[in-house]
């Protein structure tokens, strides 16, 4: 059986891991980071991805698509001309924390080596801000735009070196007055993924279904403190 992969660039460290530890040599292709910050755009990449593997000299019998719900990203996808694969997750902060037994915390933030990098070349980052409008001014902003959220969780996922990633947050946390807790990310539905075995946390679409929203019946998106 042939399979194609497909993920989103902020859960790169922990599938190649993944691939590596299980001897998986299918093809990994990673989405344009622009895609990220615009579902109805990633959603109409991903159906084009689907339709034109009938045309690629050896079709995928599978394409395993690591973005999950995501916005919406992925409902309504028709399985054209294979079947597909998604994990039963909300987001990529859900397929990092599966299978570590523990709910996801309302409320907060979460940041990895990946999520860093998204967020520096983000328009929000405050590095940035700091630099274009003074400390001040950037420190104003950036709290209305917190608003809700003091606490960042870093997912532990032993695949980076979270140093550089606490150092990059400090300034913003000084600004919130907020904190930075570690918390484990096991990322196991990868591996259910990678591996083929298929269970309750992965929508499986075979070939010439569609995957509705009603597949990620039951996840709820993360709830903002009052």
């Amino acid at each position: 059986m042939t399979r194609k992969i497909y993920s989103c660039i902020t859960i790169q460290k922990e599938l190649e891991t993944t691939a590596e530890r299980l001897g998986c040599k299918d093809k990994i292709t990673y989405l344009d980071p622009i895609l990220h910050s615009d579902p109805a755009k990633m959603n109409k990449t991903l159906q084009e991805i689907i339709n034109s593997n009938a045309d690629d000299e050896q079709p995928a019998d599978e394409i395993v698509i690591c973005v999950s719900g995501c916005g919406k990203a992925t409902c309504n996808l028709v399985a054209s001309t294979c079947d597909i694969i998604v994990p039963r997750t909300m987001d990529c902060i859900d397929i990092l924390l599966s299978g570590n037994g523990q709910p996801r915390p309302k409320g907060a933030i979460f940041v990895t080596a990946s999520w860093i990098k998204h967020m520096q070349s983000s328009t929000i980052c405050h590095e940035k801000l700091i630099a274009e409008k003074g400390y001040d001014e950037a420190a104003k902003f950036l709290r209305q735009i917190y608003k809700g959220f003091t606490d960042f969780y870093i997912i532990n996922t032993g695949t980076y070196d979270m140093a550089p990633v606490c150092d990059y947050i400090s300034p913003l946390l000084k600004i919130l007055d907020g904190r930075l807790i570690e918390i484990p990310g096991k990322f196991q539905v990868l591996e259910k993924l990678l591996s083929g075995n298929y269970d309750k946390d992965v929508i499986h679409i075979r070939k010439g279904n569609t995957l509705l929203i009603s597949e990620f019946d039951g996840l709820r998106p993360a709830e903002i403190k009052k």
